[in-house]
C-alpha cells in the first residue's frame, strides 16, 4: 500500500480470511482502499458492503465511504461520490483526507457544471490544505478554468482574486500569483476590497525584493484612496523604503503615523518599526525613547518589547542603577518564564556595571542551572565563564539510548489497568496498530476510549489520559495539544514532561545516534518549534514537513547529499524530511564554526540576516540576540533553545547538571532573584504555530475595516 503497489496489495489483503484475524475489519478496510485507489471502483463498493455487513461498528465504514467518494468524484461519477460522501463527510480525520473531502465537496456542487459556487470552494480547499492531494487536484481545476477564462467570466469578487494569487504564491509558484494580481487591477474598479488586494500585490513586491516596483503600485494605484486606507498605505510605504535601505525616509514616515490620526494599532506598530530604525541607525537615546512610549501599549507583543528595550537601552547609555531598576520592572510582567529570565539575566549586567557583583552573581547562579530560563540560563553559564554550548558536541551519556522503549514500557501500564471490557478492547487495538506502524489508525481507535474511564482507570488529570493515549499511538502533536495546560513538577520529570517533549523514535529512530553529525535531541528541538511533530505540516510561506524544509532549500541541500530532487510532496515524508533538514543544518553549524546559536538562527532567518546581526555583537551571544530585529526570530530561538534545555533536563538529567549546575545550596537565594517556575508547563509566550521561515518584524498590515474604524 505504501509504495502504492495496489493491485498486489488487494491481493495479499483478500488472502487474510477476516474472521481469523485479530484487525479483520482492516483486511477488508485495506482491500476495499487499494480498490478505490486502483479506480476499481466497483471491488471498492463490494469491500464497503462486507465491511458494514461482518464489522457495523468499526470506525472504518466512513473512512472506506471516503475513499469511495473520492475516487468517484475524480472520474466525475457524481452519483456514487455523492452517496458515498453522505456516508463519509465531517467524519474522516488528516489533512490529506480533508483535503480530499474538500474536492469531493467542490465537485459536488459543480455538478451541473462549473459554477462560481464550485470556484469558491475549489478555493478554499486549495487554501487551507496547500500541499495535499486534494488541494492540489482543485489547484488544478481552478487554474484550468482560468485558462478557459471561466474566473474572469463570473461575478467573483476581488478578494476571492487575491486569495488566489496569495495561495499560488504560497505554493511556490510567484510568476502565476503576479499573473493574478495584474489580471486582478486590469479588471476592477476601485473599491475597499480593490485597495486591499492593491496593499497585498505591494507586500508581493516588497518580499520579493522588488522595492521599485511596491512603490511604483502604490503611487499608482493609491493615490485616491479613501481615508481608512491611507496610514495603511503609508506604513507599507514606509516599510518599503525600511527594505530599500532609505532609513531615515523611513522612519520619518513611520513617525508622522505615529504622530498622526491613524487608528492606535497602526501607530503603535508605526512607532514600533521606527524604534527599531533607530537602533539600526545607532541612536541609542532615541529607540530608548520612543520604546519608553510604547510601554503602555495595547498590544501585549509590542507592550512586553517596549519593557524591555526601554530598560535595554538605558543598560547601554550606562545609565546601571535606572536600567536595573526598569529589568526588575519587566521581570513582573506576566510574559512567562524565558521573558522573566530575559529580565534577570540583564538586570545582572546592570548590577556589576552598577559595581554591584556580588548580587548581580547571585542572579546569574540562579539562572544558569535553571531550564526554565532558556536560552538565558546558557547565557548565565557563559557569564560566569563556562562554555554551555559544549553540551550540544559532547558524546551522549547514554541517557537516551533506549528512547524506543518508553512506550513500550507505558503501553504495559495502560493493559495492566482496570478497563472495562469495550474499553479494553479499543485499548488492544490502538495498542496493535501501533506496533504494527499504523499510527493513524492507532490514534483513531484511543480516540474512541471514554475519557472518564481513562481518567479513572490511569489516575492522570483532565487532558492526561487522552493526551497519552495520542502520545502512544503516534499523535505528538495531539499529545502536546491534550496536556499543555497540566501542571508538572519541574525537580521530577515525569509521564506530562515527555509527553510535552516526546523522543520521536518513529522519526529518528535512534535518539542517541547523531545525524549529520548533529545531536538527535537539537533536532527535536528544532522539529518540535517548527512543526509540533506534525509530518504534513505546511506554513503560510511554503516550507514543508517535520523540519519545515522550503523546497528550494531541500533541492539545493538534496543535490549536496547526492540525494535525487525531492517534489514538495516528498519532503512530507518524516525520513527524507529529517535526512535533509539535519543535513542542512549541520552544514550552518560547520558554516559557523560550530556556533549552533547562529546556526539555528540562520535556519530561521537566513544567513544573511545573520551576519547583518552578528556584526556589531561583539562575539556576544547575549547581545547578538538582542540585536536580532525580527520579532518571529528572536522568540524561534528562545523556544528551540528552552525545547532543547527541557529535552536534557527530562532524558539527560546528569549531562543537565554537570553543564548548568544550580547555585549552591548553602548559599541564601538572592531578595529579587528570578522567581522560580511555575507548576504548570514551560511557558515562553511564543506562539504554537510554527513560524513562518521568511522572517519579518510584523506581518503584513491588516486591510482597514470599511468604516474607517
Amino acid at each position: 500500500m505504501e509504495k502504492q503497489r495496489y493491485a498486489e496489495a488487494r491481493a495479499a489483503f483478500s488472502r487474510i480470511p477476516p474472521k481469523e484475524y485479530d484487525l479483520g475489519d482492516y483486511v477488508v478496510y485495506f482491500e476495499g482502499v487499494a480498490a478505490a485507489r486502483e479506480r476499481k471502483r466497483a471491488e471498492a463498493s463490494e469491500a464497503a458492503t462486507r465491511l458494514i455487513r461482518l464489522y457495523p461498528q468499526s470506525p472504518l465504514v466512513p473512512y472506506l465511504q471516503h475513499e469511495i467518494a473520492f475516487a468517484a468524484a475524480i472520474d466525475n461519477d457524481l452519483t456514487v461520490a455523492r452517496e458515498a460522501f453522505a456516508v463519509s463527510r465531517g467524519k474522516v480525520a488528516g489533512s490529506a483526507r480533508k483535503s480530499e473531502e474538500g474536492y469531493v465537496a467542490a465537485v459536488l456542487s459543480g455538478e451541473g457544471g462549473p459554477t462560481p459556487a464550485a470556484a469558491e470552494l475549489h478555493l478554499e480547499n486549495f487554501s487551507s490544505y496547500t500541499a495535499q492531494e486534494g488541494a492540489i487536484l482543485s489547484y488544478e481545476r481552478l487554474w484550468q478554468w482560468r485558462k478557459e477564462g471561466r474566473l474572469g467570466e463570473w461575478d467573483l469578487p476581488v478578494g476571492f482574486h487575491a486569495k488566489l494569487a496569495r495561495t499560488v504564491n504560497r505554493a511556490g509558484d510567484p510568476e502565476r500569483a503576479r499573473a493574478v494580481y495584474e489580471e486582478t487591477l486590469r479588471k476592477f474598479p476601485p473599491s475597499d476590497a480593490y485597495y486591499a488586494m492593491v496593499l497585498d500585490y505591494a507586500e508581493f513586491h516588497r518580499k520579493e525584493g522588488e522595492t521599485a516596483e511596491a512603490m511604483a503600485l502604490l503611487r499608482k494605484e493609491l493615490a485616491d484612496a479613501p481615508p481608512q486606507f491611507l496610514s495603511e498605505v503609508r506604513f507599507l510605504r514606509a516599510r518599503v523604503e525600511w527594505k530599500a535601505g532609505r532609513l531615515a525616509e523611513a522612519k520619518k514616515e513611520f513617525l508622522e503615523i505615529a504622530e498622526g490620526s491613524a487608528r492606535s494599532g497602526t501607530a503603535d506598530r508605526a512607532r514600533y518599526l521606527a524604534a527599531w530604525i533607530a537602533e539600526d541607525e545607532g541612536d541609542v537615546a532615541g529607540a530608548t525613547e520612543q520604546f519608553g512610549r510604547l510601554r503602555g501599549a495595547a498590544d501585549d507583543a509590542t507592550r512586553q518589547e517596549a519593557l524591555f528595550r526601554y530598560a535595554y537601552g538605558l543598560y547601554r547609555q550606562e545609565r546601571y542603577d535606572e536600567a536595573a531598576a526598569a529589568f526588575a520592572a519587566g521581570e513582573t510582567g506576566g510574559f512567562g518564564t524565558v521573558e522573566n529570565a530575559r529580565h534577570g539575566f540583564w538586570r545582572a549586567r546592570a548590577l556589576r556595571g552598577a559595581g554591584k557583583v556580588e548580587e548581580a552573581d547571585r542572579l546569574l547562579d540562579a539562572l544558569s542551572g535553571d531550564s526554565f530560563a532558556g536560552i538565558y540560563a546558557m547565557f548565565a553559564v557563559e557569564e560566569r565563564g563556562g562554555d554551555p554550548f559544549r553540551i550540544l558536541s559532547a558524546p551522549s551519556s547514554g541517557e537516551t539510548e533506549a528512547c524506543g522503549e518508553e512506550r513500550v514500557r507505558l503501553w504495559r501500564k495502560v493493559r495492566g489497568a482496570p478497563w472495562g471490557p469495550p474499553d479494553a478492547e479499543k485499548v488492544r487495538r490502538a495498542e496493535r496498530l501501533t506496533l504494527l506502524g499504523m499510527m493513524e489508525y492507532a490514534v483513531l481507535e484511543a480516540d474512541r476510549v471514554d475519557r472518564v474511564a481513562a481518567r479513572k482507570a490511569l489516575g492522570l488529570a483532565d487532558g492526561g489520559a487522552p493526551g497519552m493515549f495520542r502520545y502512544l499511538a503516534g499523535d505528538l502533536k495531539g499529545g502536546i495539544r491534550e496536556t499543555s495546560g497540566i501542571p508538572i513538577d519541574p525537580a521530577k520529570p515525569g509521564l506530562v514532561d515527555r509527553i510535552q517533549y516526546p523522543l520521536a523514535p518513529e522519526f529518528l529512530a535512534d535518539c542517541d545516534r547523531r545525524r549529520s553529525d548533529v545531536d538527535p535531541l537539537v533536532l527535536l528541538a528544532v522539529i518540535r518549534q517548527e512543526s509540533r511533530f506534525q509530518a504534513d505540516a505546511l506554513s503560510s510561506a511554503g516550507a514543508v514537513g517535520l523540519m519545515q524544509l522550503m523546497p528550494r532549500t531541500a533541492a539545493e541541500t538534496a543535490r549536496k547529499e547526492k540525494v535525487p530532487k525531492p517534489r514538495k510532496s516528498d519532503l512530507i515524508r518524516p525520513e527524507l524530511n529529517v535526512r535533509l533538514g539535519a543535513a542542512y543544518l549541520s552544514r550552518l553549524v560547520r558554516g559557523y564554526g560550530g556556533d549552533y546559536f547562529r546556526a539555528v538562527a540562520a535556519y530561521n532567518a537566513g544567513e544573511s540576516a545573520v551576519a547583518r546581526w552578528w556584526e556589531g555583537a561583539r562575539g556576544d551571544h547575549a547581545t547578538y540576540l538582542e540585536r536580532i530585529s525580527y520579532r518571529e526570530t528572536r522568540f524561534y530561538l528562545r523556544r528551540v533553545f528552552l525545547n532543547l534545555l527541557q529535552y536534557y533536563r527530562i532524558y539527560r538529567p546528569e549531562m543537565f547538571a554537570r553543564y548548568f549546575p544550580s547555585a549552591p545550596t548553602e548559599e541564601p537565594p538572592a531578595p529579587d532573584a528570578a522567581s522560580p517556575p511555575p507548576p504548570g508547563s514551560p511557558a515562553d509566550n511564543v506562539p504554537s504555530t510554527p513560524p513562518t521561515p521568511e522572517a519579518v518584524p510584523y506581518a503584513a498590515p491588516p486591510s482597514p475595516a470599511s468604516d474607517g474604524t
